[in-house]
């Protein structure tokens, strides 16, 4: 099937209630399951025979979900989390499980994730180091020198909408025999399917594109492998992190329109990057679909014709943080929210939200300055969207 298809159709229940085929997957909240063979049960909670035992290890909602992300990110399996940033951390610590490894990250990741990485693993003793994975020649030197663990990336920089060039860190990947781990959340499979290309392991946060409506927390991994997968759920397992039912039933029906909002949402912010670039109040717009931009060649290159993604920022010219504040202020029909991704349009402010735990020298050697902001475009009439815009820019 092809993609629109498939996200109407992935993750649909492969059974029937009394001879009737539900047209949706169920919302089972049980915590716990009983079988009438006790040497059912017993294999079961062996792993030995298929089936539900404790919400914590699996549930058919979940499982539905799995298989929803699984088939449109053309994988054969995917790994639920409760969050992206537990889904990140799972992937992470699946490379690296040791104290003393060594990991590279993109340094222009989320600020969470840096966050995570530089804090949290480092108290593990995993070994961080961020690279710039623009840079090949040096990317390929570190790797070649260091052969870390694992080598995570985000696809689309956040939030200056930086485009990785994926096919070749996959070729020095491979070159390096280093697992690359891909956080797609911004592109989502609409866009790449980076296990196509050869990524050990596809992220996403399915709090946003997936989920799409502002009411779900999630992640998934989507694995290059059934073998990735099962070892993934026994992390899982034992940490906890799985996703609720209600927040995997929720992606589910969200997925059912990605490909319309995902469509709807880049038209949308193409057209307002192309209106913010030709503002004299605008310093500077960051959006991959601009032909002068940095990673123009590289997105054409990477995604479907036309598309370049649903999320921009832009600087506002001679702008210190109490004006960006006041113009977030002045928004009405767009709001200041930490999430991306939605139906309805957002922005947010990196310095007091994404990246609020990166010190200020930190923010400025990642070219965040006090005056960008980033927006996730929605599905809104883009006129619309325009308008609010130049108000607020106006006061």
């Amino acid at each position: 099937m092809r993609f629109d298809t498939l996200a109407v159709h992935a993750g649909a229940p492969a059974f029937t209630i009394d001879g009737a085929h539900p047209t949706t997957p169920p919302l089972v909240p049980a915590s716990s399951y009983w079988y009438d063979s006790a040497d059912d049960l017993d294999r079961v909670l062996g792993d030995a025979q298929p089936g539900y035992s404790y919400a914590r290890y699996g549930s058919p909602t979940v499982v539905a979900f799995e298989e929803a992300v699984a088939a449109l990110e053309d994988a054969p399996a995917a790994v639920a989390y409760a969050s992206g940033m537990a889904a990140i951390h799972a992937a992470v610590r699946w490379c690296a499980p040791t104290p003393g490894s060594v990991v590279f990250v993109s340094q222009d990741c989320y600020g969470g994730t840096f966050s995570l990485l530089d804090n949290t693993l480092a108290q593990e003793g995993v070994r961080v180091r961020f690279v710039d994975v623009f840079d090949l020649a040096g990317l390929a030197r570190g790797l070649a020198d260091e052969r870390p663990a694992a080598l995570l990336l985000e696809i689309v920089s956040n939030p200056l909408e930086r485009v990785a060039d994926l096919e070749a860190i996959v070729e020095l990947s491979k070159r390096y025999a280093v697992p690359l781990l891909v956080d797609s959340t911004f592109t989502t499979p609409y866009l790449v399917r980076p296990l196509n290309l050869g990524a050990a392991c596809v992220i996403h946060s399915a709090t946003k594109y997936l989920g799409g409506h502002g009411d779900v927390t999630g992640g998934v991994i989507a694995c290059s492998s059934v073998e990735q997968a099962a070892a993934l759920r026994g992390w899982r397992k034992v940490t906890g992190a799985i996703l609720g039912v209600l927040e995997a039933y929720l992606s589910v029906r969200g997925m059912r329109t990605l490909s319309l909002r995902v469509a709807r949402q880049c038209a949308n912010a193409a057209a307002i990057s192309e209106t913010l670039a030709r503002d004299a109040r605008i310093a500077r717009v960051y959006y991959p679909g601009l032909a002068d931009g940095p990673d123009y060649a590289v997105a054409c290159r990477l995604f479907p014709e036309g598309l370049f993604g649903a999320v921009l920022a832009f600087a506002i010219r001679d702008a210190d943080k109490a004006d960006v504040m006041r113009f977030l202020e002045r928004l009405e029909l767009i709001h200041a929210a930490p999430t991306l991704g939605d139906c309805f349009s957002l922005v947010l402010y990196p310095v007091i939200a994404s990246h609020r735990g990166l010190t200020p020298e930190q923010r400025r050697q990642r070219g965040i300055h006090d005056n960008v902001v980033r927006f996730s475009a929605g599905i809104e009439d883009p006129a619309d969207l325009l308008a609010d815009l130049d108000q607020a820019l106006a006061t």
